[in-house]
């Protein structure tokens, strides 16, 4: 009886631990609204880790874009959503492929377009790196 109540114990603490956010996220998804999702990643150490930081790196190396917002396409190639576990640097962009640049604007700030320093290849390489 005892083995059986502490591997409930066991089950249970594992259970409410489960809901814990302990690593940093990825959601890339095709498309806007409800896009097919290409990649996810949930990363605490590693090369996931690694790779959620080379696509925030995509949005932080980036240029403002003299450009009306108006101009930006109706239907953008992608949309990125980093979460990190204490909530700081969480970012989301909507991302367009605009043939040789990336350009994007950031969930929530419409008004402002930026272009990427990266390419749009190294982009793609990027989100089809195995």
């Amino acid at each position: 009886m005892k083995k059986c109540f502490w591997g409930l114990c066991l089950f249970l603490i594992c259970m409410l631990l489960s809901g814990c956010e302990t690593a940093s996220r990825l959601d890339l998804t095709q498309g806007y609204g409800e896009g097919l999702k290409l990649i996810h990643l949930s990363a605490g150490s590693g090369e996931d880790l690694q790779r959620i930081y080379d696509f925030q790196a995509v949005l932080e190396d980036a240029e403002p874009l003299q450009k009306d917002p108006a101009l930006f396409a109706y239907y953008p190639d992608y949309v990125l959503e980093i979460r990190f576990p204490d909530g700081q640097g969480d970012v989301s962009a909507v991302i367009d492929i605009n043939d040789k640049f990336v350009d994007f604007y950031y969930a929530g700030q419409e008004d402002a377009l930026y272009r990427a320093a990266m390419s749009a290849e190294d982009f793609l390489v990027l989100v089809h790196k195995e």
